[in-house]
């Protein structure tokens, strides 16, 4: 059954053939300003897998030179209300870190990512 979600405008949905059994919870600094939490739940799917609507022309691109790798980060997200979308980088080719935060149900997490950054108050384990 596909899986579909939506930025909080409902101009952009993204739809998946299946829910992903699992989110990575990113740690980031860029993913919390992002996001505006202290972290972020992704679903790390195949940029081909994903049907993305966005019928008014909304998604936009931020590119970010992320300083600790050298790699250009895309950051994807609705230009009209903000929701972040999902975030394309070189180190997974044909991937996207799609926003679990789009769909109402989002899978539990399965792994972290960038655990070092992690708040020591969220004392969550993964």
């Amino acid at each position: 059954m596909s899986y579909t979600g939506h930025c909080n405008c409902g101009n952009v949905s993204i739809t998946l053939p299946q829910q992903p059994k699992g989110t990575s919870v990113c740690h980031c600094t860029n993913c919390k300003r992002a996001g505006g939490g202290s972290f972020s739940l992704n679903y790390l799917v195949n940029e081909s897998d994903m049907v993305i609507a966005d019928p008014k022309n909304v998604l936009k691109t931020y590119e970010y030179l992320n300083p600790s790798s050298g790699n250009m980060v895309k950051r994807i997200f609705c230009s009209h209300c903000g929701s972040p979308a999902m975030t394309v980088t070189p180190k997974q080719p044909g991937k996207a870190f799609l926003k679990a935060s789009l769909f109402d149900k989002p899978s539990p997490p399965e792994m972290g990512i960038f655990e070092e950054r992690k708040e020591e108050w969220l004392g969550v384990t993964y």
